[in-house]
């Protein structure tokens, strides 16, 4: 079954911060969904992947996808 997608944001108030977490999508496409919020919100100070980053940025033979960005 799959996992609902959704956008998470939390927001500290004592340091003015905000974490944006994106749940239920696979590979890459976390990073498209978020874009519009990285626009509005400005400096991406830390990115972090989940392992559900790697399910479809690889191959089942073995090789990598080139779309893996760092």
């Amino acid at each position: 079954m799959d996992q609902q997608k959704k956008i998470v944001l939390t927001f500290n108030k004592d340091t003015g911060k905000a974490k944006v977490e994106a749940v239920g999508f696979q590979g890459a496409e976390c990073v498209k969904a978020t874009e519009f919020l990285k626009e509005t919100l400005g400096k991406c100070t830390d990115f972090q992947r989940k392992a559900e980053w790697y399910t479809t940025n690889l191959e089942l033979n073995g090789t990598i996808n080139s779309h893996l960005c760092g």
